[in-house]
């Protein structure tokens, strides 16, 4: 049976919600470290663990790591609703989203290189989107295309656009040196390309375990790249993780079912736990009733023996977190081919600390 995997946000963070949370059927959590640091992180995942063992759980602890996606550097949320331009610079700099112009950074790769007159930028899942009017050496003017809600250092991409996201930064590798004997149980590695990436990510974590246990590497699968490498990676990881959002805004709306097929497919020859989450129930949070494609989709991952399907934005800040959870539940008892959720890692840990499956 299938796992459900919570990301964990705003809208889950109090223990009351928390506690609701598990109860509804959560057996995995997912911390990203993409806005918060790890140590706030682990703090968290130990409440976490806590409040879980006192109702007889012990769930999976993942640490999600941001690799060098570009994101926006507000930490204050605003809405596009109503502006003409936003300007966006290329560099870190501090965002101010109260001027008349809202000025947004950005961190993680550099895009400066890439974008020309004309281009989209999206945001988030594809949400919402800015097309650039001028670009100058530090920044670019854009138009806002949609009028949603812009969050906390949401992501950014450049469809169409080659830009690299897909090494370990310094804060990934300085993360991982923390990992051995810490509250997490695995960590979630982006924007994976090759083996190499999880190879590295395990050496790092072997150099400083100190005889303490190596956590399982999940490598997150979600560009183009990463789909045509997939079986390389499925034979490497303890699991993968295919991260359906940022995978579309690489693919395009065309490539994207088959390239979701190659990864199951290699996974599934690998004999590695297949993870997969974005947008699994995300209407819950603005009606009462799923929508249907979304229905069919969660049923047939269901039905297929998916190892894990994770929440995102659902439960992270939608209006609906432990409906959504409940929910997913009940169609997992339905449709799931065996009973009881199974251990995340058990085909794929038992080689000694530090070697792949």
């Amino acid at each position: 049976m299938s796992r459900i995997v919570v990301t964990l946000g705003p809208a889950t963070q109090e223990p009351a919600v928390l506690e609701q949370v598990v109860k509804a059927g959560a057996d995995s959590f997912r911390f990203p470290a993409s806005k918060a640091s790890v140590a706030s992180l682990a703090d968290l995942a130990s409440r976490v663990a806590a409040l879980a063992a006192g109702l007889g759980q012990s769930p999976d602890l993942l640490l999600d790591l941001p690799g060098a996606k570009t994101r926006f550097t507000n930490d204050d949320q605003f809405s596009l609703a109503g502006l003409s331009r936003v300007r966006v610079h290329f560099t870190p700099v501090p965002s101010d989203v109260h001027r008349e112009v809202p000025v947004l950074g950005l961190t993680g790769a550099d895009i400066s290189g890439q974008v020309e007159p004309g281009d989209l930028i999206l945001i988030g899942d594809g949400e919402d989107a800015l097309r650039v009017e001028h670009v100058a050496p530090d920044h670019c003017v854009t138009i806002p295309l949609s009028g949603g809600f812009l969050g906390k250092r949401r992501g950014v991409a450049l469809p169409g656009k080659s830009v690299p996201a897909s090494r370990l930064t310094d804060q990934d590798r300085a993360a991982l040196q923390t990992l051995p004997g810490s509250i997490f149980t695995a960590v979630i590695i982006s924007f994976v390309e090759s083996a190499d990436s999880v190879r590295e990510a395990r050496d790092i974590m072997t150099a400083s375990a100190a005889g303490h246990r190596v956590p399982p590497v999940i490598a997150k699968v979600e560009t183009r790249a990463g789909a045509a490498a997939a079986r390389e990676i499925a034979a490497c990881a303890d699991a993968v993780l295919l991260g359906r959002g940022d995978l579309l805004l690489d693919s395009g709306p065309l490539e994207f079912f088959d390239l979701c097929e190659n990864v199951r497919t290699a996974t599934a020859d690998a004999h590695c736990p297949l993870i997969v989450g974005t947008q699994l129930l995300t209407s819950l949070s603005a009606g009462w009733m799923p929508h249907r494609s979304e229905l069919a989709c969660v049923s047939e991952l269901l039905r297929a023996g998916t190892a894990a399907l994770m929440l995102a934005d659902e439960t992270a800040a939608g209006t609906a977190p432990v409906r959504t959870v409940e929910l997913l539940r009940e169609l997992r008892e339905r449709y799931s081919p065996r009973p009881g959720p199974a251990p995340l890692f058990a085909a794929r840990t038992a080689a000694p600390a530090g070697q792949g499956a």
